[in-house]
């Protein structure tokens, strides 16, 4: 049995080779944790796509895949002159989490 690394996982999944990395920490596709290396069986990784091919989250454009891409603030927005205090920022991701917070 040969495994591959992140790097052609990531291409077999037509993915990030971030997202492959994150989507092996959550057991969300197969891979195994070699030290601090993450290796895939192609095998497995090939059945893994042949059988997601009608989940309802590829449809919809691979959301997962956009974190990477638009979680950062463009140039205008950054410059708008809001601050938040470290506080604020933790009620926010507590918030965007679904996290009960304190009033």
């Amino acid at each position: 049995m040969e495994f591959v690394d992140t790097t052609r996982a990531a291409e077999i999944l037509n993915m990030h080779k971030v997202t492959v990395r994150e989507k092996a920490a959550r057991q969300e596709i197969p891979a195994y944790k070699v030290g601090k290396h993450w290796k895939f069986d192609p095998k497995e990784l090939e059945f893994f796509v042949k059988n997601s091919q009608n989940r309802p989250e590829q449809e919809m454009g691979h959301k997962e895949n956009l974190c990477h891409v638009n979680s950062s603030l463009s140039r205008r927005e950054a410059k708008s002159g809001i601050t938040r205090t470290p506080h604020q920022q933790v009620i926010g991701y507590a918030e965007a989490l679904g996290l009960p917070t304190k009033t």
